[in-house]
């Protein structure tokens, strides 16, 4: 029990933090809520420490498919090297096309998805619309109903829209927000190919490395042939009227989310404040215009009622997006 809560997982970061704090495995180790939330291992026991006990350490190749393992400079993570020839990055990579908020395949699991790629029936995102109801009916629990209907729920997840396609395309560091954000400024995927670093660095809340890693996912052979793929298997989406001169209507206005929201994603609704020509910031300051407070909120409501600045609920939120007809 940790600050009222049981907690059965903490989270070491990646292994300069275990590195830090010299973690053996068998260690017992002191966690803590981290902002009262997330679990978080601060420190070894050492009088607790078992005689013997192993160093930690990090493999040099993939124990998926034996590439090697990089650590770029300047980065905290390391990555196995292989791409989407990695199993295991080809599995995450197509339970992430069809997850909800993505591409939205209802009744296609995780452990089909593993079943389907361990067989071959599957090796990229684009050979889930090459399924029959045969193939999948032959699987482990896979009966011919549950079958059926996971083809429909593939033929219905053609139609979907070009923000949530972007986002289940995987790109690195292309979150809900970022994927909205570039659907609004180019309105279409030919656009967003063809654009270079310098456009992309035009779009609201994208960055020098963002911007380096979208163009490098475009200029990738095999993911456009996946993205072709993916069209003629009739994937579509409405394309977005693009206004580019169009004045913003909460420009130089700053908003700050807090708690829960209920009927959209924090991800989405910053997307949209940003749109709307809003910066969202993370802190509650006197410079701050509005706070959007959802369910729980915490201690930036509280300062934002003694600054004296503008509350708004999700109702309200909802409200205000509908006023510019977001």
């Amino acid at each position: 029990m940790v600050g009222g809560v049981t907690v059965s997982n903490a989270t070491l970061h990646n292994m300069d933090e275990v590195e830090r704090m010299d973690i053996r495995v068998g260690d017992t180790v002191l966690v803590y809520r981290a902002g009262d939330v997330i679990p978080k291992v601060v420190k070894v026991v050492l009088d607790k420490r078992l005689a013997g006990a192993k160093r930690i350490k990090m493999p040099t190749l993939c124990p998926e498919c034996d590439s090697r393992i990089e650590k770029p400079e300047g980065e905290v993570v390391a990555r196995c090297s292989g791409g989407l020839y990695c199993k295991a990055q080809c599995k995450e990579a197509i339970k992430h096309f069809a997850s909800r908020r993505a591409m939205d395949v209802d009744g296609l699991g995780d452990k089909l998805v593993e079943q389907l790629v361990d067989t071959g029936k599957i090796s990229n995102v684009a050979d889930l619309y090459k399924l029959s109801v045969d193939q999948l009916a032959s699987m482990d629990r896979m009966g011919a109903k549950s079958a059926e209907n996971l083809v429909v729920a593939l033929e219905k997840s053609k139609a979907t829209t070009l923000p949530r396609f972007l986002f289940g395309l995987g790109i690195r560091e292309v979150g809900e927000a970022t994927a909205l954000n570039l659907a609004n400024y180019f309105g279409d995927i030919d656009e967003i190919r063809a654009a270079d670093v310098e456009c992309l660095l035009a779009v609201p809340d994208v960055g020098p490395i963002v911007a380096q890693y979208i163009k490098l996912f475009f200029a990738q052979e095999h993911n456009l042939e996946v993205i072709d793929q993916l069209s003629e298997s009739g994937v579509q989406w409405p394309k977005i009227d693009v206004q580019t001169n169009k004045e913003k209507p909460l420009e130089g206005k700053i908003f700050v989310l807090t708690g829960s929201l209920t009927k959209i994603t924090r991800n989405e609704a910053k997307a949209k404040l940003q749109q709307l020509g809003a910066k969202v910031s993370g802190s509650v300051s006197k410079k701050t215009h509005c706070v959007v407070a959802g369910e729980a909120a915490g201690s930036k409501l509280t300062k934002a009622q003694d600054l004296g600045i503008d509350v708004i609920d999700e109702d309200a939120f909802e409200k205000l997006l509908a006023q510019y007809e977001l």
